[in-house]
């Protein structure tokens, strides 16, 4: 009996170990990742292009929603090598952006980021400055955590 009750226990504190462990490594990614979306964020702003763009996937693609009154609701969706140059040749440029109420929810190398967020810019000489809410995805390859996509409204 007593054999039995120090496997039971062994066992136990094995499951404890192993859901501490996993707790810490969900941290740690959640940690990593939004440091990463503020380091995105403010990269087109201090014209770091290169850090704007090492963190987006090459299969990323920016989804905006249109919901005008009065106006068929669609999506415009650009993907990753437009926005960045884009960004890169100044016909979108970024005076401000912050990042704020951020909460990521993982599911194991999948995780959303849902934010909200203030930008000050202009897109072709056109002011797009906007405030609102925002979806993140990130999803974790080869040990990295890259964004895939973006919406915004």
């Amino acid at each position: 009996m007593g054999m039995c009750k120090l496997c039971v226990a062994s066992v136990l504190i094995l499951f404890s170990v192993i859901s501490v462990v996993a707790h810490a490594q969900a941290r740690s990614d959640s940690d990593l990742i939004i440091a990463a979306e503020k380091a995105w964020a403010a990269a087109p702003v201090q014209h770091d292009f290169e850090t704007f763009a090492k963190y987006l996937s090459d299969d990323y693609v920016l989804i905006a929603v249109d919901t005008t009154p009065d106006k068929k609701s669609n999506f415009e969706l650009t993907p990753k090598a437009k926005w960045v140059e884009m960004v890169r040749s100044g016909r979108e440029k970024y005076d401000a952006v912050e990042i704020y109420d951020l909460k990521v929810l993982q599911n194991g190398d999948i995780a959303t980021v849902t934010g909200q967020y203030t930008q000050k810019g202009t897109r072709d000489g056109k002011d797009i400055s906007s405030a609102g809410l925002y979806v993140d995805t990130w999803v974790k390859r080869q040990g990295k955590w890259v964004l895939v996509s973006s919406v915004f409204p």
